[in-house]
């Protein structure tokens, strides 16, 4: 414990122990109850970091003391905060008429809340033999707190956590009603009923970038038997950037950015270890894009990957078994065709049906192979502020693994309903108005609506941020030219005095 003695005075507490993410919220909750401000604790995962990976006491006991001094560093530079508290509406969505979705229905119905039970056209009926989901949906379409919309659409979801209206479109019209949490079924099926929109009817030579790391990760293991890379098969690999008009527009640069540099670290790692493979990239607005990971895409074009733009979203098909990109390159005529033996497509994929566009709404966009993260399993603050997702199948085994993940997603929605009053840590953006010049592009990229122009003075505008919206992501701050956007907490002060910290004591 030490004190820091200026206009913010106070206890600052800093732990050496395991990961955060198990008693971070336990001890952060004693350490309130006793006097000290929660944002004033830091917790050091000296176990995973320092016990388990260094095979002598010294090192780990170094890196420790290390890692505690950045902490200290960091807590000295905290200010002490208040949560945010959120009004909880007693009623749950779900979206997925499938055996999960129902057992987690029954349970929150079977509390006393209120669900509303979603899922699209041509789904949502169970199967007609007696099976648990069968009788488990009978069961619900009898109570009284279950109203069950089948054949139906989302059309917006609004407002904010513990309070989002839904909208949505019914054979019999549309419908609105407010819910307090949500949770998604995704079946894993759907995103590989229509991947890109192509006609290669050859998947093993059309991949994702996800798909693309599973391949390559078990290369680096030392499996050879992968067909794919297979002796003298793989001789060239195309990346291209897939990305339709519609998508482009909406889709915000540092998320492509992103996409595009784990494509090109995948290419590197791929080189050292097949360096007789051609590999091109082909990927819209070039200098933009590589602008921001420059280091890899130079590190790229010294082991011979060629770097191509795009002037239009191209085209993939697939001729003589192998996938063909025919695509118009900035600076040439017409339309390239582009053979490979392997095509890896890089950027988001996401699934057709009313879960996507469910996750879509609510700004939770499916993972680059059409999956979800388990969500599940962290504290309800990392929910997204209450929505749930989980993933399953057809199979038996899948169907019966998420069943049970639906019995404790549905009783975690209970507890988050029964508190009425939510509170959740303020770990959202703030904007720092001397900095700030009014330009708005914080507000462009914010997906959640978060961010709004307001007039401060003689005509001046300046962004503010709305508390209850903001979702942490992050974006503002990385759309800010000015460095005027700052997460609480996670300072770009706070951050540097972290490091310098760490970097202090291993010097000493």
């Amino acid at each position: 414990m030490r004190k820091l003695c200026d206009k913010r005075e106070g206890e600052r507490v800093v732990i050496g122990a395991c990961s955060p993410e198990v008693p971070e919220d336990p001890l952060r909750g004693d350490l309130e109850e006793s006097g000290i401000n929660g944002y004033l604790v830091e917790q050091v995962d000296i176990r995973e970091q320092c016990a388990w990976v260094h095979p002598s006491v010294e090192p780990a006991t170094a890196k420790a003391t290390a890692l505690i001094r950045g902490a200290i560093d960091r807590s000295l530079r905290q200010e002490p905060l208040e949560d945010l508290s959120f009004d909880m509406a007693g009623a749950a969505l779900i979206i997925g008429c499938s055996r999960p979705g129902i057992q987690a229905a029954i349970k929150i119905v079977e509390a006393g809340f209120r669900v509303y039970l979603l899922d699209e056209e041509g789904r949502g009926h169970p199967p007609l033999e007696r099976t648990p989901a069968n009788q488990d949906f009978g069961l619900l379409a009898g109570h009284e707190n279950a109203e069950i919309l089948l054949n139906c659409s989302v059309e917006a979801i609004e407002g904010v956590f513990g309070r989002r209206q839904v909208k949505v479109h019914t054979v019999k019209g549309p419908a609105e009603f407010e819910v307090g949490t949500i949770l998604v079924v995704i079946p894993r099926e759907a995103f590989a009923e229509d991947s890109f929109s192509h006609s290669c009817p050859d998947n093993a030579s059309l991949v994702t970038a996800a798909e693309f790391e599973r391949l390559l990760t078990e290369l680096e293991s030392g499996v050879q038997s992968l067909r794919l890379f297979d002796g003298a098969h793989l001789s060239r690999i195309g990346f291209v950037q897939r990305v339709d008009d519609d998508e482009e527009a909406g889709r915000s640069a540092p998320e492509q950015s992103a996409f595009v540099a784990l494509a090109i670290t995948q290419a590197l790692r791929l080189k050292k270890l097949r360096p007789d493979v051609k590999i091109d990239f082909y990927v819209h607005d070039t200098e933009g894009l590589l602008r921001t990971s420059k280091a890899l895409s130079d590190s790229a074009a010294r082991s011979g990957i060629k770097f191509s733009s795009l002037a239009a979203p191209p085209d993939i098909t697939c001729e003589n078994g192998k996938p063909l990109v025919r695509a118009r390159l900035l600076g040439h005529d017409g339309s390239t065709d582009i053979e490979s033996d392997l095509v890896v497509v890089i950027g988001g994929r996401k699934g057709p049906g009313i879960a996507s566009k469910a996750l879509e709404l609510l700004h939770m966009g499916a993972g680059e192979d059409g999956t979800i993260n388990d969500l599940a399993r962290r504290p309800a603050a990392d929910l997204n502020r209450g929505v749930f997702v989980i993933q399953t199948s057809e199979s038996e085994e899948d169907a019966a693994r998420a069943a049970s993940h639906a019995e404790s997603v549905a009783s975690a929605m209970v507890r988050i309903m029964r508190q009425r009053t939510v509170k959740i840590p303020r770990h959202v953006a703030r904007v720092q108005e001397f900095r700030c010049r009014g330009c708005g592009k914080c507000a462009k990229v914010c997906e959640h609506g978060a961010i709004k122009l307001v007039e401060k003075e003689k005509g001046e505008q300046i962004a503010q941020v709305d508390e209850q919206r903001c979702e942490s992501c992050g974006l503002c701050r990385v759309a800010c030219c000015n460095g005027a956007m700052a997460l609480l907490g996670y300072t770009t002060t706070q951050l540097l005095a972290q490091m310098l910290g760490v970097i202090e004591e291993m010097s000493d």
